[in-house]
C-alpha cells in the first residue's frame, strides 16, 4: 500500500518510480519552491542512463543545485561529526569534576559512544520517517531534538540522566539531522561524486577544529552546564542553516521495498558477498579511527603529562589535517577509485597506530602522529557512500548506506570502551596495538571486497 503524498511534493511520482525500477525509470521534476526543499531536475537524454540507475544532471558545474545540497551536508557534518569529536573533552571533565568517585572512565566512555552509535545506527527506521514527511521535515526535528538534548544535559546530577541526553536524546537528533542530508550530493553528481561527499564531509574536521577548544575553553570558564546551553545554542543556528539549504533530486524511496515481479529471480545486492565483506570493514574500521580521537586528550594528559588545554589542542591539530586529506583523497578518488584510496589509507592508519603512536614518548612526536593519523583515518567516512553505490547501485543507495552507517556504530559504540578496559588491563601498549591491528584487518577485508568485484589489480574502483 501507497502512503499518501507529503506535502514537500517529495512523494511525487513515488508510484511510477516504484514500478519501473528496472526499466527506463520515469524522469522526476518538481517545481522551485523553497517550501518543498527542491528545484527543476534537468537530465540528459533518458537513453544515456547509467548502469546503475543514476541519471546525470546537464552540468556538474556552478549551476548544479547539488553544490547547495553539498552545503547543507557540510554544515550537517559541522554539528553532529565536530560536536562529537568533542566528546573527548567531556570524557576528561565529567569523571575529574562532576561525577569524582561516583564512576570511573569505563563507564563514562559509553556516553560519548552511545551518542556516536545513536547518530548511525537508526538508518533504516530514518528511511521510513523520511519517506512519510520529506527530507526537510526530518531535519527540521533533528534541528530540535539536538539542542534540547544539550539543555536537559546541562541540568542532570547523575550520570544516568547524562547518558539518556548527552547519549541517548542527542545520537537520536543527530541522526534525523544526518539521515535527512547525507545522500543528497550524490542524487545530483556522478563524474565529481566522491569530491563532493568528500567536501560535505569536510564539515566534520572543521567542526571539530573549531568546537573542541571552545568546548575546552567552555568548560574552563563556565562550567559543563552553561557550556553544554551554550553549544545547544550555536547546533541549533547550524542546523538552521542546513535546512533552509536541502536540495532533493529524487523522492525518497523505502529503504527496503518490495521486488517486483522482474526481481523475484534476482538476488538483491545487499546480500551479496562483496557488500556483506564491506559491512565487515565497516564494524573494525572505527576502532582505528574513532579511538585516536577520543582518546587524544586522554593519552596527552595522563601519559605525557600535558595540560587539558594542550590536549584538546592535539584534537584540533588532527582535524586541521583531516580538513587537508578530504580534499586530497577526494580528488585522488575520483581518478583511481574509492576503494583504492580506502585500502590505502586504512592500512597505513594501521601502521601509524601500531608504530608512531606506540613510540610517541613526548608531545613533538605524539603530535606528529596526530597530524599523520589525522590525514588517513577518516578517509572510509567520506567515500563510504561513493562505495555503496558502486556496490548496491543507486537504486539501493539508501538502504545500503542505512546498513552500512548501522555497521560502523558497532564499532563506534565498542570502541572506545573496549580500548580503555584493555588500557586499563595491559597499559598502553597492548590497547594500541589491538587498536591498530583492527585497521589492519578491516584492510584486508577490503581488499578482499576490491578482488570479489574485480580481480584486475591495475584497475580504477
Amino acid at each position: 500500500m501507497i502512503p499518501p503524498q507529503n506535502s514537500d511534493n517529495e512523494g511525487f511520482e513515488r508510484k511510477q518510480l516504484s514500478n519501473n525500477v528496472e526499466s527506463e525509470p520515469q524522469h522526476h521534476v518538481e517545481e522551485e519552491d523553497i517550501s518543498n526543499s527542491s528545484v527543476m531536475t534537468r537530465s540528459v537524454a533518458a537513453n544515456r542512463r547509467a548502469a546503475d540507475g543514476s541519471d546525470p544532471y546537464f552540468t556538474e558545474g556552478w549551476q548544479n543545485p547539488g553544490w547547495l545540497a553539498t552545503c547543507s551536508l557540510f554544515l550537517v557534518s559541522f554539528g553532529v561529526g565536530g560536536f562529537n569529536l568533542t566528546w573527548g573533552a567531556y570524557q576528561q571533565h565529567y569523571p575529574e569534576h562532576v561525577y569524582g568517585g561516583q564512576t570511573d572512565s569505563f563507564h563514562v566512555a559509553f556516553v560519548g559512544t552511545i551518542a556516536y552509535m545513536l547518530s548511525t545506527s537508526l538508518g533504516l527506521p530514518m528511511g521510513y520517517i523520511i519517506y512519510y514527511i520529506g527530507y526537510r521535515r526530518t531535519m527540521m526535528v533533528g534541528t530540535m531534538l539536538v539542542p534540547l538534548a544539550l539543555f536537559l544535559a546541562s541540568i542532570a546530577n547523575q550520570l544516568w540522566q547524562t547518558a539518556l541526553t548527552h547519549g541517548v536524546l542527542l545520537g537520536i537528533g543527530a541522526s534525523f539531522c544526518g539521515s535527512a542530508v547525507f545522500i543528497l550530493p550524490s542524487q545530483w553528481f556522478i563524474k565529481r561524486r566522491s569530491l563532493v561527499n568528500c567536501l560535505g564531509s569536510m564539515g566534520i574536521p572543521f567542526g571539530s577544529i573549531s568546537l573542541t577548544p571552545l568546548t575546552q575553553y567552555l568548560l574552563d570558564t563556565l562550567g559543563f552546564r552553561n557550556a553544554l546551553r551554550t553549544m545547544g545554542c550555536i547546533l541549533f543556528l547550524i542546523f538552521t542553516m542546513a535546512t533552509l539549504l536541502i536540495r532533493v533530486r529524487y523522492p525518497p524511496k523505502l529503504p527496503l521495498y518490495r521486488s517486483t515481479a522482474g526481481d523475484a529471480q534476482k538476488s538483491s545486492p545487499l546480500l551479496c558477498t562483496p557488500f556483506i565483506l564491506f559491512l565487515v570493514f565497516l564494524i573494525l574500521a572505527p576502532f582505528g579511527y574513532l579511538i585516536p580521537f577520543y582518546l587524544m586528550p586522554t593519552y596527552a594528559t595522563q601519559a605525557l603529562g600535558a595540560s587539558g588545554s594542550l590536549g584538546a589542542a592535539m584534537v584540533s591539530v588532527a582535524s586541521a589535517s583531516n580538513c587537508i586529506s578530504r580534499l586530497v583523497w577526494g580528488y585522488i578518488a575520483d581518478r583511481y577509485g574509492d576503494m583504492n584510496t580506502v585500502i590505502f589509507t586504512t592500512g597505513t592508519t594501521g601502521v601509524l597506530t601500531m608504530v608512531l603512536w606506540q613510540f610517541s614518548s613526548n608531545i613533538p612526536m605524539y603530535a606528529i602522529y596526530c597530524i599523520l593519523i589525522g590525514f588517513t583515518a577518516s578517509t572510509y567516512v567520506s567515500l563510504m557512500p561513493s562505495i555503496v553505490a558502486t556496490l548496491v547501485g543507486m537504486n539501493h543507495l539508501y538502504s545500503g548506506a542505512m546498513i552500512a552507517w548501522m555497521m560502523s556504530a558497532i564499532g563506534g559504540l565498542l570502541g572506545t570502551p573496549i580500548f580503555m578496559k584493555l588500557q586499563a588491563t595491559l597499559g598502553w601498549t597492548g590497547a594500541i596495538q589491538i587498536a591498530g591491528a583492527s585497521s589492519l584487518f578491516s584492510t584486508l577485508c577490503l581488499i578482499a571486497t576490491r578482488l570479489w568485484v574485480d580481480r584486475r589489480i591495475i584497475r580504477k574502483l
